[in-house]
């Protein structure tokens, strides 16, 4: 009968929650927050996380676009040295009063005159070459003229070839050395970004691993510790302890509490350092995100340390170094500039040509204008040999005649006492002194990174291999004091301090694993293995995506 009321009140219960749930919420009453959706979890190994990070980091994606800015900055030093096509066209046109017996009473003449060419500049030698057309079309009532109709046209090479100033450090070449070195700069620089992203993403990916470890540790003790309490309770209705160990027990599950807050708070913020590093724009500020890092802290190998290999390897791969390097090459050629400018100005100038010419409406003879016994009604010849078409003109080039023009000379030029160009060679000697003292404090600096490193793998594995002692002696404290407790020989507040002397071995064993998987990482950047350790090919890297 006791039973059949049971059930009978069971079903009374469901049927008022359903039909509650059908009506909605009372009047007065604060609806539901609705739920959460579910977390994405993601599972990733370490080599996937640095692979996914290089694809979607944002801080990649910037970087990568500085080796082609540098490349095309080197194509446009080339650019200088481009052939160059001109060209022009003037029409003038003039009728003026004249008083002279030369002309009639109003001076008419119509020019026409157009040129066109190549020019440009030879890369190293610094030379100038320009080959130019020049086609003429007068049209005047001169009497001067014997032609009233007159074309002439030339074709003219010219070079201009500097000798001291200007020869082969010019400042075009200059630039096209200098940005030469500079894009290969950049492919270092690069790789320097590249390396330090990747460390940020192993060292997001351990301190992840290592916040999750901590808060499964939060939680265990805080089972633990709320375990305890319930054992403490029942001792003391039974009157086996005092109210004051129930106390001691309560404020332990207190404490643990909050330890638990606080490490999932790190955990948190650790997903979200990693998430960005990893996916970048996917962390929104509504994403549900999470990581699972599939690698253990606990799988670790140890391997030999050699501080002079180490070091011999970082003085060779390490790309500050190749930067400072290239630094001092760049300074270099900005060293031979300054003393080029140094030198007085001393250029060759050469120029070779050829003349036509041809034409029509032949004017009257200037004796026989002045003496006013200009043939009429017979209209003056043609002059022999002069053709009357434009392609006459140059035709004429090539009628054996030798109608050439041709000039050399020099141009020469001598700054006193020449402030500014002794004053720039001072200041890039001093660069260069500069910059090869950099590269002197870059090895220096190299060395010591590596003996950080070296020193701090070996610190870290004999860290790891005490904090694995210390958690095996705290469980054992642990297990001890519980059996003390349970023959009434202890007490919950001495269970609650041996269980967390075993948090701190568990978390400083974890903290322990996360410095020496940190330093695995910081050595591999130390000696400038890092991406070839990871299989990472800096050509695929490099793209932009």
């Amino acid at each position: 009968m006791r039973l059949a009321l049971v059930v009978m009140g069971m079903l009374i219960g469901a049927w008022q929650t359903s039909a509650c749930a059908q009506a909605g919420p009372a009047p007065g009453t604060v609806p539901p927050a609705p739920v959460a959706p579910a977390a994405e979890t993601i599972p990733l190994s370490l080599g996937e996380a640095i692979s996914i990070g290089i694809e979607n980091n944002t801080d990649v994606e910037i970087v990568r676009y500085d080796p082609p800015i540098a490349e095309y900055d080197y194509e446009a030093a080339w650019g200088v040295h481009d052939p160059v096509l001109f060209g022009d066209y003037r029409y003038t046109s003039q009728k003026l009063p004249v008083a002279s017996a030369f002309f009639p009473s109003q001076f008419i003449e119509r020019d026409s005159v157009g040129d066109a060419g190549l020019r440009g500049l030879l890369p190293k030698l610094g030379w100038t070459y320009q080959l130019a057309y020049t086609g003429q079309d007068v049209q005047t009532n001169s009497i001067v003229q014997s032609l009233g109709t007159t074309y002439t046209s030339n074709l003219t090479a010219t070079v201009v070839a500097p000798l001291l100033r200007g020869a082969w450090w010019g400042a075009a070449w200059t630039q096209v050395e200098f940005t030469g070195i500079g894009s290969e700069l950049a492919l270092e620089q690069f790789r320097e970004q590249l390396t330090e992203i990747v460390s940020g993403i192993e060292t997001g990916y351990w301190n992840l691993a290592a916040t999750k470890q901590n808060l499964e540790v939060a939680n265990k003790s805080l089972e633990t510790s709320r375990a305890l309490l319930d054992q403490t309770k029942a001792q003391y209705e039974v009157g086996v302890v005092s109210r004051v160990e129930v106390t001691e027990a309560e404020a332990g599950v207190a404490t643990r509490e909050f330890n638990q807050i606080r490490d999932l708070n790190f955990y948190h913020a650790a997903q979200d350092d990693l998430i960005d590093r990893v996916y970048g724009p996917r962390l929104t500020p509504t994403s549900r995100l999470e990581i699972e890092p599939t690698d253990k802290p606990e799988d670790y190998v140890t391997f030999e340390l050699d501080p002079e290999a180490s070091t011999q390897r970082a003085l060779e791969r390490r790309p500050e170094l190749i930067i400072a390097r290239q630094r001092v090459e760049q300074n270099e050629i900005l060293l031979k500039f300054a003393k080029n400018e140094r030198l007085p100005q001393l250029d060759a100038v050469g120029s070779y040509g050829t003349h036509g010419l041809s034409g029509n409406d032949p004017n009257c003879p200037l004796g026989q204008a002045l003496a006013g016994t200009c043939p009429v009604p017979n209209p003056p010849t043609q002059p022999p040999g002069i053709g009357t078409d434009y392609a006459d003109n140059d035709d004429f080039w090539f009628d054996g005649n030798k109608n050439r023009v041709w000039s050399a000379g020099a141009v020469v030029s001598i700054p006193i006492p020449n402030t500014t160009a002794r004053s720039n060679v001072r200041i890039q000697e001093l660069e260069l002194r500069r910059a090869k003292t950099v590269v002197r404090r870059t090895e220096q600096d190299i060395v010591k990174d590596v003996r950080d490193a070296v020193r701090n793998l070996a610190s870290a594995l004999e860290g790891v291999e005490a904090a694995e002692r210390g958690v095996v002696a705290s469980t054992e404290q642990l297990r001890a004091e519980r059996i003390r407790l349970e023959h009434g020989e202890s007490t919950p507040f001495d269970v609650l301090l041996r269980e967390e002397s075993l948090v701190t071995a568990e978390s400083q064993k974890i903290t322990a694993l996360r410095i020496y998987r940190g330093s695995v990482t910081a050595l591999d950047r130390a000696q400038g293995t890092l991406l070839e350790d990871r299989s990472i090919v800096l050509e695929d890297a490099l793209p932009l995506r």
